[in-house]
């Protein structure tokens, strides 16, 4: 999973900006959610424009314009299988384990055969410490793309089941293993 960015240094100048911009995002979604679109993406668009080298706020900022040009063209809010991938990602970093599983659930519904959607959501389950849910998830990751493997051999979000057999025995097959 990727890494997250430590927010910056107390009482430094970009601290502030970075604050203000969480305060601003935050005002952002309010707008969004009471269906004032024009104006949340102006606010989401500043929040951009305020804070260029901090990725995940600005992800998250551009997933929510894009919401925004959406309902102001008329469409409906149905973010795509990357969309969904990447508020999931953030979510799961951010600790909301059960939403980004939802978040994948939905994303696996329309491309069953996203390694890194399998790879992600088994991330999601290993923090949540429900192991057979991970294991499952990454063993299908594998079966997809197998140097996956590698990857969750030193991935931190493995840890509350780094010692379970099931998955070990994925990480080290033996010949009835992934």
């Amino acid at each position: 999973m990727p890494t997250k960015k430590q927010p910056p240094a107390a009482g430094t100048t970009d601290e502030l900006a970075f604050k203000t911009a969480l305060k601003d995002y935050a005002s952002a979604l309010d707008l969004l959610r009471k269906g004032d679109f024009e104006r949340a993406k102006e606010q989401l668009q500043a929040v951009q424009s305020a804070v260029p080298n901090e990725p995940e706020l600005l992800d998250r900022a551009e997933i929510y314009v894009r919401v925004c040009d959406r309902r102001l063209a008329g469409e409906p809010d149905t973010p795509s299988g990357g969309e969904l991938y990447r508020q999931a990602v953030f979510l799961s970093n951010s600790g909301d384990s059960d939403t980004a599983i939802e978040l994948l659930d939905r994303a696996l519904a329309d491309d069953p055969g996203s390694v890194e959607s399998l790879y992600v959501r088994a991330c999601a389950w290993a923090l949540k410490g429900v192991a057979d849910a991970a294991v499952r998830d990454l063993r299908q990751a594998i079966a997809l793309d197998p140097k996956i493997r590698f990857q969750a051999v030193n991935d931190p979000d493995f840890e509350k089941i780094r010692e379970e057999p099931a998955f070990i025995d994925i990480i080290e097959p033996t010949p009835t293993g992934a």
